[in-house]
C-alpha cells in the first residue's frame, strides 16, 4: 500500500504502517495480522447489509419475491429440492416439456452447491415469500462481504469499505432488479465480486491457488452467463495489471487457475448450444432497439435517489424505478477528494480501471449483441468499480481546504439532480423537495461528523444515509410498483388445494393479460413455473428461456407458458396432427384448464371423450374420461401396433411390442430434445420429431423392443473437464501447502501486499 493511504489511522482505521526501522519479516507478521481483521469488518458489512434488506420488506413482504423469482427461480428450485430429497438429481424431466431440459436452460444454476442446499432448505418452505427472501439475504450479505474485501484490497480504509459494501446492493438497479426480480443476476454479481478479491489476492500474494479457484467454479456454475463474462474480465485485468508491475512469477499460476475455472464452463454452458438447433434461442445478431438500455446522461444523476431514467423498458419511455442510482454520497463527494492521492501508485490499480472501463462499454452497448441482452444488467459492475475508486481516494483524507467552493460544487451537483428528477416526472413536486432536502442534510451532516470524529464519522453517516434513502426509495415505488399490482401467490398449501381436481399430462389455456391479481394469487391460474409450487409435475406449460420451437409453435405459446385462444380448436383438430388423431392425444393430456375470460364457457366446444369438471368465475375445467390406451409415455402407435408394457425410469423408458408387429410408427409424448439416443431391437435409429416436436419412431417389421435413452449433450465432456480442473488444483494447492511448509521466508512473502 502506498505511505500516503497507511498514514492518519487514528481517522482512517487503515493498516498501520510498520515502523522504519526492525526486523523486515516482522513488519509484515504485522501487517498479516492486522490485515486478518478485515474478516470480521466483512463480517460486520453482510450483518449491516442483510438487516438493511428488511427495510423493503416493511412496504411489501414480497418484495423479494417478484417477477422471474416468482415465475421462474423459486418454483424450479423448490422442486429440484423436493426431487433431491426423494432420492432424485433430474438433469431433464420430460414431463416439464418446454422447462423440462433443466441443464440447458443453464440459468437455473442446478451444479452450484449453494443453489443445491438452498434448494434443499425452501423445499420445506410452504410460505413461497419467505423462502425467496431466504435466499436472496444470502447472497446481499456475500455480495457486501465481497466488496468490503475488494475495497480494502485496492487500498480503501475499513471504514469507507464498510460504508462501500453496504451501499452496492441497494444500489438502483441491483436492488429493483437484481434483488427484487432476476436473483441469477445478483447471484452471478455478489459470486464475481468475491471471486475479483480472492484473485487479486492471489496474484499479488504468495496464498494458496484454491480459493480463487472455488469461488470462480461458484462464479461459473452460478448459470448466469453475466458471472462468466466478469471472470473472464477479471482475469484479462489482473493480468495486465501484474505485467504492469512486472509480478511475472505470478502471471502463470494465475494463468493456470483462470484455465481450471474456465474447464467449468464445458459442464455449465456446452449443453445450451448442443441443443440450440430445437430451441428459439439462436439469436446472432447486433441490432439497438433501446430497449433497457440506458443513457449516459443517467450517470449525471447517479446520487439522486428519485431519479428515473429516460429508457425503453417493459412498462414505457420512461423508467418506474431509479434504475440508474448508485449512492447518495457518491457525487458529492468528488468535490472534496484528492486526485493526486493515487496517482503514484496507479499501475497497481489498473485492473480496477480496465474493468469499470470494459463494464461501462458494454452498459452502453446496443440493446442486443448476440445472446446478450438489456445492458443495463452490467450497470452495476461499472458501479462497483466506481465506488471502490471513490473509497480509495477517499481513504486517503478529504480536502477541506477552499470547503466553500467545494460546497457549491457539491449543492450544484445535487441540484441537478434533482432537476433531472423533475424534468423526467414533472410531478410530485414534494417528493421532489423532501428528496433534495434529505441529501443536503446528509452531506451537511457527513462534512460535520468527518471534521469531528474522521473517517469513522464520515462512514456511519453514509451507511445511516444509506439506509434512510432506502426507505424513501421503498416509500416511493414499492406499493406502487407495476409488478407488485400483479401479485405474488405466497401460500404453497393454497394453490395446492386451488389445483386438487386436476391429474395427470395439464395444459392451461390462459393470457397473464386476462388474469386479475386475485384469480392468481389464489391459484386459479398459475403462470411459468409457478404450477410446480403446487405440486403439479405434468404440467406441459412452465416457464422457459429457451423453448422448444415445434412445440412452442403447435400452442402458440411463450416463454412464460401462455397461449392464444387458438390453441384449444388445435388440441382437438385430428387433422392438424397427421397421424389421425388429435394433439390433446399424442401429448397424453388429461386435464385442460381454459381461462373463462379467453373462451367463455357458452362458446367452448367440449370434445368427444371429455367432460366438464368444474367451473368457476376464471375457469373452465376439463378432463379425459376414459384412460390413456398406451403404458409410459408411448401416446400413439399405427394399427398393426401393440404396446404391451413399457418400463420408465426418468428418462429413459424401454417398450416392449406384441409379436408380429407391423411395419409403421409410434410417437412418444416427450419432446425430441437433442441428447436422446432411440434403439429399436438394440439397432440405432434417428432421433425424429413428430408432430408438435414429439419424439417419433419408425418401427419395422416384427420390432420387439424400443429403447429410448437421454444424456444431457457435453455432459460428459464437461464431467471430464472438471476431473482435470479439480485434479490440477490439487495438484496446485498441494505443491503450495508443501512449500509453505519448507520454507519460511516462503510464509513470510504470503504475508506481503504489493
Amino acid at each position: 500500500m502506498s505511505k500516503g493511504l497507511l498514514s492518519n489511522t487514528s481517522t482512517s482505521g487503515m493498516v498501520a504502517a510498520a515502523p522504519a526501522s526492525g526486523n523486515k519479516g516482522s513488519q509484515r507478521g504485522l501487517r498479516l495480522r492486522l490485515k486478518n481483521h478485515d474478516w470480521q469488518w466483512g463480517l460486520l458489512a453482510s450483518l449491516i447489509a442483510a438487516v438493511t434488506s428488511l427495510v423493503p420488506r416493511l412496504f411489501s413482504p414480497t418484495f423479494y419475491y417478484w417477477d422471474d423469482m416468482m415465475q421462474s427461480f423459486l418454483p424450479l428450485w423448490r422442486n429440484l429440492g423436493q426431487e433431491i430429497r426423494a432420492g432424485r438429481f433430474p438433469l431433464m424431466d420430460p414431463d416439464g416439456w418446454v422447462g423440462g431440459n433443466v441443464v440447458a436452460e443453464v440459468g437455473y444454476g442446478i451444479f452450484n452447491p449453494v443453489n443445491i442446499a438452498n434448494s434443499i432448505i425452501v423445499s420445506y418452505f410452504d410460505n413461497l415469500s419467505a423462502a425467496s427472501y431466504f435466499i436472496i439475504i444470502q447472497f446481499i450479505a456475500l455480495l457486501a462481504f465481497g466488496v468490503f474485501m475488494l475495497s480494502r484490497d485496492y487500498g480503501a480504509n475499513r471504514p469507507l469499505s464498510l460504508a462501500a459494501a453496504v451501499a452496492i446492493p441497494f444500489s438502483g438497479f441491483t436492488l429493483f432488479y437484481e434483488a427484487a426480480r432476476w436473483p441469477g443476476g445478483l447471484i452471478a454479481f455478489a459470486w464475481t465480486t468475491v471471486f475479483w478479491w480472492s484473485a487479486r489476492r492471489y496474484a499479488h500474494r504468495h496464498t494458496s491457488p484454491f480459493l480463487p479457484f472455488l469461488l470462480g467454479f461458484m462464479t461459473m456454475t452460478a448459470g448466469n452467463p453475466y458471472g462468466a463474462i466478469g471472470v473472464i474480465l477479471v482475469l484479462v485485468a489482473l493480468a495486465c495489471e501484474l505485467i504492469l508491475v512486472r509480478h511475472w512469477r505470478r502471471l502463470v499460476p494465475l494463468i493456470l487457475v483462470g484455465f481450471a475455472v474456465g474447464l467449468t464452463a464445458v459442464m455449465v454452458y456446452f449443453p445450451l448450444p448442443l441443443s440450440s438447433d430445437v430451441t428459439v434461442r439462436t439469436s446472432s445478431v447486433i441490432i439497438n432497439d433501446l430497449f433497457l438500455q440506458p443513457d449516459m446522461s443517467s450517470l449525471l444523476a447517479a446520487s439522486t435517489s428519485n431519479y428515473r431514467p429516460r429508457m425503453t423498458t417493459f412498462w414505457g419511455p420512461i423508467e418506474n424505478v431509479p434504475s440508474s442510482y448508485l449512492a447518495w454520497f457518491a457525487l458529492p463527494l468528488i468535490p472534496w477528494l484528492d486526485f493526486q492521492s493515487i496517482r503514484h501508485r496507479s499501475r497497481h490499480l489498473v485492473s480496477l480501471y480496465i474493468i469499470i472501463g470494459a463494464y461501462f462499454l458494454l452498459t452502453f452497448a446496443p440493446s442486443n449483441v448476440l445472446v446478450f441482452r438489456w445492458p443495463l444488467r452490467l450497470i452495476e459492475y461499472v458501479y462497483l468499480g466506481v465506488i471502490i475508486v471513490l473509497a480509495v481516494m477517499a481513504s486517503a483524507g478529504l480536502r477541506t481546504n477552499m470547503w466553500k467552493k467545494r460546497l457549491f460544487f457539491t449543492v450544484a451537483i445535487l441540484l441537478f439532480g434533482a432537476y433531472r428528477a423533475w424534468s423526467m416526472v414533472p410531478e410530485g413536486m414534494k417528493v421532489h423537495a423532501f428528496a433534495i432536502a434529505l441529501s443536503l442534510a446528509l452531506v451537511i451532516t457527513a462534512m460535520i461528523a468527518y471534521k469531528r470524529f474522521g473517517m469513522r464519522g464520515l462512514a456511519a453517516i453514509m451507511i445511516v444515509g444509506t439506509i434512510a434513502t432506502l426507505g424513501l426509495q421503498s416509500r416511493l415505488y414499492i406499493p406502487n410498483s407495476i409488478v407488485e399490482d400483479r401479485g405474488s401467490p405466497v401460500d404453497a398449501g393454497q394453490l395446492r388445494q386451488a389445483t386438487g381436481d386436476y391429474k395427470g399430462n395439464t395444459l392451461q389455456i390462459l393470457q397473464i393479460h386476462e388474469l386479475s391479481k386475485e384469480e392468481f394469487t389464489s391459484g386459479q391460474f398459475l403462470y411459468g413455473n409457478q404450477i410446480l409450487n403446487a405440486d403439479i409435475d405434468h404440467s406441459l406449460g412452465r416457464y422457459s428461456g429457451i423453448s422448444f420451437t415445434a412445440y412452442a409453435k403447435a400452442l402458440c405459446m411463450n416463454y412464460r407458458a401462455e397461449t392464444c385462444p387458438e390453441a384449444y380448436e388445435r388440441l382437438f383438430e385430428p387433422q392438424l396432427s397427421g397421424f389421425g388423431a388429435p394433439l390433446a392425444d399424442l401429448l397424453r393430456l388429461e386435464t385442460v384448464v381454459v381461462q373463462r375470460d379467453l373462451i367463455p364457457l357458452p362458446e367452448l366446444d367440449i370434445a368427444p371423450g371429455w367432460s366438464l369438471v368444474k367451473s368457476d368465475s376464471a375457469r373452465t375445467i376439463l378432463q379425459r374420461r376414459s384412460a390413456l390406451p398406451y403404458p409410459g409415455t408411448v401416446s400413439w402407435a399405427s394399427e398393426g401396433i401393440r404396446v404391451e408394457s413399457s418400463a420408465t425410469v426418468e428418462p429413459a423408458e424401454s417398450v416392449t411390442l406384441a409379436d408380429g408387429a407391423s411395419a409403421g410408427k409410434i410417437i412418444f409424448a416427450r419432446l425430441a430434445w437433442p441428447g436422446y439416443t432411440l434403439k429399436v431391437d438394440g439397432v440405432m435409429q434417428p432421433l425424429k420429431q413428430g408432430p408438435a416436436g414429439l419424439v417419433e419412431v419408425d418401427i419395422p417389421a416384427g420390432a420387439k423392443h424400443v429403447d429410448l435413452t437421454f444424456t444431457t449433450p457435453g455432459l460428459v465432456a464437461g464431467l471430464a473437464a472438471q476431473g482435470v480442473a479439480w485434479a490440477g488444483m490439487a495438484a496446485m494447492t498441494a505443491v503450495y501447502y508443501v512449500r509453505r511448509r519448507r520454507s519460511p521466508e516462503f510464509v513470510r512473502r504470503a504475508g506481503s501486499i504489493v
